[in-house]
């Protein structure tokens, strides 16, 4: 509950605590860094580079993504924090970012204190997929499976992120029982899945839901009060018999501490612009259900 009011404070200090300001002209031939602290194919870095683009055409600069991956996004925003304050430099954060001083004791930086806020750019569900050769066609099969099983279930887990507590609570509430298995992100835990070296996971949509569709991995359910856009044929974890749960993830871009108003200015109108673009805004549609950049997130939000 800590986390989660943390969560939602940040989040809305991202949009409400710098008003706008005019619009900034430097040199443009240097570009713009943008650390992302999970690994290819993660639901991040997949909106970052469909955001580098129109972000590129909006700035005059080039926008270089650079994943920067380890120890539950702490590396790379760790990086982030380190880096210089000359606006050139940003970060692609998630949920994790407010996870994170709960799940470490010694965090190498402050959450809040070492970052200046840009926007917040949208949310992503997660969803609850499985190895076609696994019987169960729902969450409450899949608990019963795990029960009855003389082998636990492998779970592939992405290590220290909103995915791995969802998939704890979800554990927890259903009575799912497997052998946890770390990995450093959906990606991963898919290609497994597929190979068959794991038997459930749980994992963005992004990742899950085009493998669902394909038929090469069953979709027990999303973890969103609504059903997905990406994967309207899967019910909801509420419709399957935990009535209260609701989990997505946050995305939004940061500076380092110290960076100035008109930095921010400048980085902020060109966000804007990249997404008001219309091949942006369809890509968005196709990774996440909901793009809340212009508002805070609303109470029931994870």
């Amino acid at each position: 509950m800590i986390a989660a009011k943390a969560g939602r404070a940040f989040a809305c200090g991202l949009l409400l605590s710098l008003a706008a300001l005019p619009a900034w002209a430097a040199d443009t031939s240097r570009p713009i860094r943008l650390i992302v602290p999970t690994p290819p194919g993660s639901a991040s870095d997949a909106l970052a580079r469909a955001m580098s683009a129109p972000w590129g055409k909006a700035s005059g600069r080039a926008i270089v993504v650079e994943n920067v991956v380890g120890a539950g996004t702490t590396i790379g925003t760790r990086q982030l924090a380190r880096a210089a304050a000359d606006g050139l430099t940003l970060g692609l954060i998630s949920s994790n970012h407010t996870m994170n001083p709960w799940l470490y004791k010694n965090l190498p930086y402050d959450a809040l204190a070492d970052f200046t806020p840009i926007a917040m750019i949208g949310t992503v569900p997660a969803i609850l997929v499985a190895n076609p050769r696994i019987t169960a066609n729902t969450p409450s099969e899949l608990a019963a499976l795990s029960r009855s099983a003389t082998t636990p279930l492998a779970e592939g887990v992405v290590s220290g992120t909103i995915y791995h507590l969802a998939g704890e609570v979800f554990k927890q509430q259903a009575g799912v029982v497997t052998n946890p298995i770390p990995y450093k992100g959906s990606a991963q835990v898919v290609n497994d899945l597929l190979g068959g070296i794991l038997d459930v996971g749980l994992v963005a949509v992004q990742s899950g839901a085009p493998q669902v569709a394909a038929g090469k991995l069953k979709g027990l359910a999303v973890t969103t009060a609504q059903r997905s856009a990406m994967a309207p044929q899967v019910p909801t974890l509420r419709e399957s018999g935990l009535p209260d749960f609701d989990v997505e993830t946050w995305m939004a871009v940061v500076g380092p501490a110290g960076l100035g108003e008109a930095d921010v200015a400048a980085r902020r109108k060109e966000l804007a612009q990249a997404l008001a673009d219309g091949e942006l805004q369809r890509a968005m549609r196709a990774q996440a259900d909901t793009s809340r950049h212009g508002a805070c997130f609303g109470s029931g939000s994870q």
